[in-house]
């Protein structure tokens, strides 16, 4: 099974390196991790065995049965230090793989800092240091060790050159598919090349099984040829633990809760497996009980899990107990303005959607006198309106794991226009200025200042009049902002490059329009020329 599903992965890679195959291939390499775990138990448990049975009176009584025997522990040693090497190669080669890929996260060390790397694996064993080829010449040479590590002839120990009847036994595949990106059928390519960090440590994870399964297998060969038949314990794994899995462990209230709950290390054929909750018994099949409740009240809720099953090579009872917990909160659901609590007309309003206890790709909202396009970020958009004076509204509901809808209300949010900026000249909003400043301005500027939007204001229009220490008064119009330059009324660049000190000059009918596209009126600018 578990390598099915990792060449059912290795398949979408393929197609999409997504959040979700790469939490796929996570889930594999625990799959893996525990699998190898349990094999090389077995296989420890395996030479325990052997060197318990040189201890069996009847064997020491039996000089030729002893010596046949430990010359298969001997053989068994030698298999079980040549798969430490091998492995110990193989995790050399996922951990330079891992440190490419930037080492493990320093917040969750069981999770890699990049696990979506596409780097690092084809530098590591494809391109620059190239380790795939050694590493397939390296399991390539295992394989043969340690089928010839079993004797062809039952009756004769000693060792040949070969064994294919055992080579062919053993799960290291070193074929390669064809393809037309692999037309050399070249191993490191097909295995490793553009393959996302996290789903090259599982490849390795994998092939270490697959040292572990050929091991196991070998032994189990030597002992066969050592007993003149297979072992016949039932395997039973020596530590137990209940394992309790739920899809949601915080529930609203009505919702339903639903758990998963096995024996770990359990055997699907045990007919004796009894599982309970709160004192009430389930149904089990293949070795795993499915508990289904209602939610009700609030806060955190227990259930009281027992277990109990028959050892088949024992013949006692033994029983396991386990406390399970799940919470049950109230249906709440929030919009959280990013700027304020108000939608300005013109400018894009930053919001965030959040409900208690419901996944982020459930939430599901309708607008009313507002559009909403999505932001980067999860339920983050960008909220649009139009008419100053009105509300807009947000209606949020959510689809519950239980296949219910939840109406989490709707929200109002006054409508405003971005309020009127300023005008400036030279950074200033009139009184004292040198003339010789002033006679240098290109514009009159729009400012807005305390807003926590980019709303930015284009003069428009202005007059100025303009009255001399000495002299008759002078008044000009202008189109644009400009007071100076080629793109300055020439009426108003001529009264700029008139002043002096002791003139006094009024900007005023000032109108501007900003990001709604509005025109206003806002205000003047007046100037007493100095030195």
């Amino acid at each position: 099974m578990i390598n099915l599903m990792y060449l059912v992965l290795t398949a979408l890679l393929a197609m999409n390196v997504s959040s979700e195959i790469l939490n796929a291939f996570k889930i594999v390499d625990k799959s893996i991790n525990q699998s190898t775990s349990n094999i090389q138990a077995k296989n420890e448990t395996t030479l325990q065995n052997f060197e318990i049975a040189l201890e069996d009176p009847k064997i020491i009584a039996d000089p030729v049965k002893f010596a046949k025997v430990k010359q298969f522990l001997e053989y068994a040693k030698q298999v079980a230090e040549r798969s430490k090497t091998m492995t110990t190669e193989l995790e050399g080669y996922k951990q330079a793989i891992i440190t490419r890929a930037g080492g493990m996260d320093p917040n969750n060390p069981t999770q890699l800092l990049r696990e979506d790397d596409l780097d690092a694996a084809t530098a590591i064993m494809v391109e620059n240091e190239k380790k795939g080829a050694v590493m397939m010449a390296s399991l390539k040479k295992y394989k043969s060790d340690i089928a010839v590590m079993v004797p062809v002839n039952d009756e004769n120990l000693n060792l040949s050159g070969s064994n294919e009847s055992i080579e062919k036994k053993l799960p290291i595949n070193l074929d390669v598919e064809p393809s037309k990106e692999n037309e050399n059928n070249d191993w490191s390519y097909a295995n490793f090349h553009m393959v996302p960090a996290v789903g090259a440590v599982t490849i390795m994870d994998k092939y270490i099984n697959d040292v572990k399964i050929s091991e196991s297998i070998v032994m189990d060969e030597l002992w066969a040829k050592a007993f003149g038949e297979r072992r016949r314990q039932v395997p039973v794994f020596k530590d137990y633990a209940i394992l309790v899995s739920s899809p949601n462990t915080y529930l609203l209230p009505g919702e339903k809760y639903t758990a998963n709950i096995m024996l770990g290390a359990y055997n699907k054929t045990s007919s004796n497996l009894t599982i309970r909750v709160n004192g009430a018994n389930l149904a089990v099949k293949d070795g795993i009980a499915t508990y289904t409740a209602t939610a009700t009240g609030k806060g955190e809720q227990t259930i009281n899990v027992t277990a109990s099953y028959t050892d088949p090579n024992e013949g006692t009872m033994k029983n396991y107990t386990q406390k399970a917990s799940y919470y049950v909160g109230d249906a709440q659901a929030s919009i959280s303005l990013d700027k304020m609590n108000v939608f300005y007309v013109g400018v894009p309003n930053p919001i965030t959607f959040s409900a208690s206890g419901v996944p982020s790709s459930a939430l599901k909202y309708n607008a009313e006198n507002c559009t909403l396009t999505p932001s980067e970020g999860i339920n983050k958009y960008m909220v649009n309106v139009s008419q100053p004076g009105t509300k807009a509204k947000i209606t949020l509901t959510a689809n519950l794991s239980d296949g219910t809808v939840k109406n989490f209300g709707t929200f109002e949010y006054r409508v405003k226009r971005i309020p009127d900026p300023y005008p400036v000249i030279a950074n200033k909003r009139g009184g004292s200025a040198v003339a010789n400043e002033l006679k240098v301005q290109d514009a009159i500027l729009a400012r807005l200042d305390n807003f926590d939007f980019d709303a930015k204001f284009v003069v428009t229009s202005f007059t100025v009049t303009y009255l001399p220490r000495r002299g008759e008064p002078e008044e000009a119009s202008s189109s644009t902002q400009y007071l100076t330059g080629p793109n300055a009324a020439p009426s108003v660049a001529a009264i700029m490059a008139k002043l002096k000190p002791g003139d006094k000059v009024f900007f005023e009918n000032i109108k501007a329009i900003g990001p709604d596209k509005t025109s206003r009126l806002i205000g003047s600018v007046n100037f007493i020329c100095n030195n």
